[in-house]
């Protein structure tokens, strides 16, 4: 026989209750649909805007975006720029090109919110508003070209010095139109710079420009009117011998082959590792010790000495040549010459002409043991197939100081030394850098042009 507890179904329903309400309260902590976060604005710049060049804003959530506004004020004028629903955790609003009825400002601000999908606040969600105020400023930086070497050829360097004025300066750069950027260094008088310019051999449509952007992001760009002056280099056909290919090839292939089966290549296939993969991978090292990663220095003067590291040093091969190889009559592979090898007796002296900071000494693959030496300006001088290296890495070299000694490292067959000079990661001949009167004409004369036009300014 039963018998009724209501006491005992009221403890049940008690406890019932209670854990569905600890349920309750414990999804709602617990639950991503019951977040607490508010949505983040992130917002990049620098306080100043021209109302044209691309400004992104990055709203996320962490769980994902209900809903979010941009609007500009300008003066009176109130603008919507976006007002959209959305179901995703990231949106990024890109601001360009406004186009703006009434003359802005001097100030404009920028106004964001926000709210995410949360069931929080009652279903509501989380919600943000922040407002960015920014200085508008459309006005273009000012550049004029005040000297300049008068051609630049194939392979060749040349020199410009201009003016550069913004309130807001941003950078200054020389750009060509194959895409390659040069730092400029502050020279003589405030406002005015100078840089080193390098063409590479193959670039035959040229032209070269100042660039100069504020940090609103108005941009300038002025050419520079070099003559554009031809230059040709040789073509040669090199025979790809059995003893060759079984001597310096297979030697480099060993030691820097490091892919699995790497010594079980046939002969060309190591040729082609070696002429082709291990010679990028050299360029690129060079291009990267050759490229400035800081500002440069300042310069009141650069004329560097004409450049002769070899005593008595004969020309054994010259820069920009090209040399198609080919094995059973068939051209395989082909490549270009970057420097002057210059050979005198084995294991010669190799003297730095101009003092400098040792940016690399080492090994570096096809140039075998090689020092690299900043002159200034961007203007680097590089020595391949030493023997051995007189200089470490980080140290200064003074003018006439020997810095290795001529060999066959890397992929030389004679005792020699490859001299290469680079302006800014380019290549350039080494010619006009041994020659004294072209530095002076090209390089000195410019400066001394220049100067007496900033002196000529400023009475």
């Amino acid at each position: 026989m039963s018998h009724y507890n209501p006491q005992g179904r009221q403890k049940t329903k008690i406890f019932t209750v209670t854990l569905l309400l600890i349920a309750a309260v414990s999804f709602v902590i617990f639950s991503p649909h019951f977040e607490r976060g508010d949505p983040q604005i992130s917002f990049v710049h620098k306080g100043f805007w021209n109302l044209s060049s691309p400004l992104d804003i990055v709203i996320s959530d962490n769980l994902r975006l209900k809903h979010y506004r941009v609007t500009l004020k300008n003066g009176d004028e109130l603008l919507t720029l976006a007002d959209e629903n959305t179901d995703q955790p990231r949106v990024t609003v890109t601001l360009k090109d406004l186009e703006i009825k009434n003359p802005p400002q001097p100030t404009v601000e920028l106004t964001v919110t926000a709210t995410d999908a949360s069931f929080w606040h009652f279903f509501a969600g989380n919600a943000v508003e922040e407002t960015f105020t920014l200085a508008v400023d459309r006005r273009n930086p000012t550049a004029t070209v005040v000297a300049h070497s008068y051609g630049i050829a194939l392979g060749g360097s040349a020199l410009v010095v201009f003016e550069a004025q913004d309130e807001h300066l941003a950078e200054i750069k020389v750009i060509t139109k194959s895409g390659k950027s040069f730092a400029a260094a502050p020279f003589y008088a405030e406002n005015f710079y100078a840089a080193l310019i390098g063409r590479e051999i193959n670039d035959k449509d040229y032209a070269a420009f100042i660039y100069a952007s504020d940090i609103a992001g108005n941009q300038t760009r002025v050419r520079i009117p070099f003559f554009s002056k031809d230059a040709h280099y040789r073509q040669s056909n090199v025979k790809l011998t059995q003893s060759f290919l079984e001597g310096k090839v297979d030697d480099l292939n060993f030691a820097y082959n490091k892919v699995s089966g790497a010594q079980n290549l046939s002969l060309l296939e190591k040729f082609l590792f070696v002429n082709e993969t291990l010679r990028n991978a050299s360029f690129e090292l060079i291009e990267q010790v050759t490229t400035p990663h800081a500002a440069l220095e300042p310069i009141t003067h650069f004329e560097p000495s004409a450049f002769a590291p070899l005593f008595n040093g004969a020309r054994v091969a010259n820069f920009g040549d090209r040399r198609d190889f080919f094995y059973d009559g068939v051209n395989v592979s082909h490549s270009y010459h970057l420097g002057l090898d210059l050979a005198s007796v084995k294991e010669a002296s190799v003297k730095v002409t101009n003092g400098g900071a040792v940016v690399f000494a080492g090994d570096n693959g096809v140039y075998g043991n090689m020092p690299v030496v900043h002159h200034g300006l961007g203007l680097y001088s590089l020595y391949g197939h030493c023997t051995r290296i007189s200089v470490s890495e980080g140290a200064r070299v003074q003018a006439a100081q020997e810095i290795g000694t001529t060999g066959t490292s890397g992929f030389a067959l004679g005792d020699h030394t490859h001299f290469e000079t680079r302006v800014q990661g380019v290549a350039v001949t080494p010619i006009e850098w041994m020659d004294p009167k072209w530095i002076r004409v090209n390089i000195g004369k410019v400066q001394d042009d220049a100067k007496l036009v900033i002196d000529g300014r400023s009475k």
